[in-house]
């Protein structure tokens, strides 16, 4: 992209950044963050650990409770940090799984992995449903990123293989944490629990 086109490129940010598709792009990113952190996770598990129907009940039942706890965080703008620290606990558990192999005493490590990314989920639905006019619409939006995610996720690890599960996680947090950064850029003052800084703009119950 040339010079003369960064003016274009910055009108059109500037468009998005006020448009009221805003919210469902941002519920969509993280609908596709989850996803492809989700079948990332569960390649890991059976090709480096378990491939047993315990193994993968227990991890969904760990990313259920690191949701459960994310509902109950009431600190604001944590947005960054939890995707990094997710992110960063996603690519951890790869580098440990593929140094002990099938060696189940790293299970609870790999498990407290899982629950570090899974923490996000919940805080991600307090904060964000303000900015929808009902918890419908703003599952309507995560869900159908979360589809998404994890047919692109399923057709990049049968394309690619398992290069694919170390790419995507980053792309999907990159994704959504711009998504984030527009609404912080474009919604000053509005009730979008991520951006407002107004009293009227609370947790969702």
């Amino acid at each position: 992209m040339g010079p003369l086109h960064l003016p274009n490129l910055c009108f059109v940010l500037s468009d998005l950044a006020v448009s009221p598709l805003l919210p469902s792009l941002f519920a969509l990113t993280a609908g596709f963050y989850f996803a492809v952190c989700q079948v990332g996770y569960f390649v890991h598990l059976q090709f480096h650990l378990s491939s047993t129907f315990v193994s993968y009940y227990t991890t969904i039942g760990v990313w259920l409770l690191g949701g459960l706890l994310g509902l109950f965080v009431r600190v604001k703008r944590l947005e960054f940090w939890m995707v990094a620290a997710g992110l960063g606990a996603y690519y951890a558990q790869g580098l440990v799984l593929r140094q002990h192999p099938y060696d189940l005493r790293w299970l609870p490590v790999y498990l407290l992995f899982v629950f570090a990314t899974a923490v996000y989920s919940g805080y991600f639905f307090r904060r964000a449903r303000a900015a929808f006019p009902s918890a419908k619409s703003l599952f309507f939006h995560e869900n159908n990123g979360f589809l998404l995610g994890c047919f692109v996720a399923l057709i990049e690890l049968l394309l690619k293989g398992q290069v694919s599960q170390q790419v995507l996680p980053a792309l999907g947090a990159v994704g959504h944490l711009a998504m984030l950064a527009l609404l912080h850029a474009g919604w000053p003052g509005r009730n979008a629990p991520v951006v407002a800084h107004t009293s009227g703009s609370t947790d969702a119950p």
